[in-house]
C-alpha cells in the first residue's frame, strides 16, 4: 500500500500542478442550445435510403478545465434530429481547444454517440467566441459513421449554438 501511495502521490501533484491558477475565458461549467443541420444516410440489407436533411434543436452542458494553455473538457449533448436515419442522438465528447486572443477558442472533440439504433464513435471540430463574461456562441461540424447487419450509417451535422457560463 505504500508503494502504491509513493506511485500515486506525484501523479495527483502533476496533475495538479497542469492545471493553471489563472483560468482561461472558456474554463468552468456550463449550458446551452444549439440549432443544426443534418445530413444522413443508411445502406444495407434493411435499408435502401437517400440522404435525409434536416433540421433540428439540440442541447449541451459540460465542464472545461484550464491546462497549461490549452482547454480539456467534457462535454454531454442531445440532437433531436426526427428526420434523420438515427433520430435523435446523445453522447459525451472530450473536448480540447487552445484560446486564441482570449475569446476565440478552436477544438476538436472525440467520444460516443448513440440512443437509437446504436452506439458510435462521435467526433468534430469547431470554434468558440466568449462574447460576454457568461456567454459564448459556437459553430461546429460532427459526425459519426457506423457498420451494421451488413450495412453502413452515416450521419452529419452543422451547428451553431449559445452557452451560458456558470
Amino acid at each position: 500500500m505504500a508503494s502504491l501511495r509513493k506511485f500515486v502521490a506525484p501523479l495527483i501533484i502533476l496533475a495538479l500542478g497542469a492545471v493553471t491558477a489563472q483560468a482561461s475565458e472558456f474554463a468552468g461549467p456550463y449550458a446551452g442550445a444549439k440549432l443544426g443541420l443534418n445530413w444522413s444516410d443508411a445502406t444495407g440489407r434493411h435499408y435502401q435510403t437517400d440522404t435525409h436533411t434536416t433540421f433540428f434543436p439540440g442541447i449541451t452542458a459540460g465542464y472545461n478545465f484550464d491546462v497549461e494553455r490549452f482547454v480539456i473538457g467534457v462535454e454531454g449533448f442531445a440532437d433531436f434530429h426526427g428526420g434523420s436515419t438515427t433520430k435523435k442522438d446523445a453522447g459525451i465528447d472530450a473536448k480540447f481547444g487552445m484560446p486564441l486572443q482570449q475569446n476565440i477558442m478552436p477544438y476538436a472533440r472525440i467520444g460516443f454517440t448513440g440512443t437509437w439504433p446504436d452506439t458510435r464513435l462521435h467526433y468534430g471540430a469547431g470554434v468558440e467566441y466568449k462574447f460576454h463574461k457568461n456567454w459564448s456562441v459556437a459553430g461546429e461540424y460532427t459526425g459519426d459513421t457506423a457498420s451494421y447487419d451488413q450495412g453502413h450509417r452515416r450521419n452529419d451535422s452543422l451547428t451553431v449554438g449559445v452557452h451560458y457560463f456558470f
